[in-house]
C-alpha cells in the first residue's frame, strides 16, 4: 500500500513509510523517496490586485507539495551543507496510469512520462525544497543536472547528490 501523497503517518504501523533509504557515501547524498510523488509546482502562483497592485502568493495546493518534500527530505539533511559544485540526478517515477495496457503493468517495466507536469516545473520545485532544507548552501552549486520523470510499477522519487570532480 503507498501512502497518500499527503499523508504522512509515521507512527501508525500498518502504514508504509514514505522514506526508504537513505546514504551517505564519500561525500555522495543517495535518497529514495517512496511516495506517490506531489504534481503541484512552483509555478502555479496565484495573483490578486489590492490596492491597484498585483500581489502575488503561493496556492494551497503548492505550499502542501513543498511541506510535504520538506518532511520527507527534513531526516536526511547532511550535518554540513555542500558548499562546493554538485551534480544532482532525480528520477520522478509516477504510478501507472488506469489505462495502461495489462502486460507492460505485468512486465513491471518503466515508461516515459511525457504529459504534466513539466519535469523543469517539477525540478525548481524539489531545488527549492533542498535550498530551504541547507542540503547546500546556495542552489547555484548545482553545475550539472540529470533528471529524468517515468510512470512504473514503484513510483517515488530518487535523489543522488554527489560533489562534482574537477
Amino acid at each position: 500500500m503507498i501512502p497518500h501523497k499527503y499523508n504522512i503517518n509515521y507512527n501508525n504501523t500498518n502504514t508504509r513509510t514514505c522514506v526508504r533509504a537513505c546514504a551517505h557515501e564519500g561525500g555522495a547524498v543517495t535518497i529514495r523517496l517512496d511516495c506517490i510523488p506531489p504534481t503541484a509546482t512552483a509555478q502555479q502562483k496565484g495573483a490578486f490586485v489590492c490596492g491597484g497592485r498585483i500581489r502575488f502568493y503561493t496556492k494551497k495546493k503548492v505550499r502542501q507539495s513543498e511541506n510535504f518534500l520538506a518532511a520527507l527530505l527534513s531526516m536526511h539533511v547532511p550535518d554540513v551543507p555542500f558548499s562546493e559544485p554538485v551534480s544532482l540526478k532525480v528520477r520522478w517515477t509516477f504510478p501507472y496510469r488506469k489505462s495502461e495496457l495489462k502486460r507492460i503493468v505485468r512486465a513491471a517495466v518503466s515508461i516515459p512520462h511525457p504529459v504534466r507536469p513539466d519535469l523543469d516545473n517539477l525540478e525548481k520545485n524539489l531545488l527549492d525544497v533542498l535550498t530551504r532544507l541547507n542540503f547546500w548552501t546556495d542552489d547555484s552549486l548545482v553545475t550539472e543536472k540529470s533528471t529524468s520523470k517515468w510512470w512504473g510499477p514503484k513510483p517515488g522519487i530518487d535523489i543522488e547528490i554527489r560533489p562534482t570532480a574537477f
